[in-house]
């Protein structure tokens, strides 16, 4: 079975792959970094519209995979180390913003807090000469009610 690298490269993805060499234009990262933080700020406080509609690209391949960490004795089966938590594209985007948006969604009701905090922030060149390609660790804290806290490090 394919790792999840291989099938993120046949859907035309870039992937961190290896040890490329990293870019060291500050000037450049400190654009990607405020990049980074504008996101976080507009998807933090609910402004799911705004950063969809002014910061995604119509092309968006937007892939987030966890890897499954498992103890020695279950590595025998041939399970696949990765999974999908998101493979979208714009228009998978667009219905996730509708759904939070709309008034009758009982997932959000009561509203959400959340809190993003990256850090780690490597940069080099993408698959494409105008393409970047950018690896952060992020940290989310979703906060629902007063006993509701989770956490998510990816």
């Amino acid at each position: 079975m394919e790792n999840a690298n291989q099938i993120v490269k046949t859907m035309g993805a870039d992937v961190w792959d290896g040890d490329p060499e990293l870019i060291a234009d500050h000037d450049l990262l400190h654009r990607v970094q405020a990049f980074t933080n504008r996101e976080a700020r507009l998807l933090d406080t609910g402004r799911v519209r705004e950063w969809l509609d002014e910061m995604i690209h119509p092309d968006i391949c937007y892939v987030i995979i966890s890897r499954q960490l498992r103890y020695i004795e279950e590595r025998r089966y041939s399970l696949p180390d990765s999974v999908f938590i998101y493979d979208d594209d714009h228009g998978a985007l667009d219905a996730r913003v509708e759904q939070q948006l709309h008034p009758q969604n009982w997932r959000v009701n009561p509203h959400e807090a959340y809190v993003r905090i990256g850090t780690n922030l490597e940069v080099t060149k993408g698959s494409a000469k105008d393409r970047l390609f950018v690896r952060t660790n992020w940290h989310l804290r979703r906060m629902r009610r007063q006993y509701e806290i989770d956490d998510f490090i990816y």
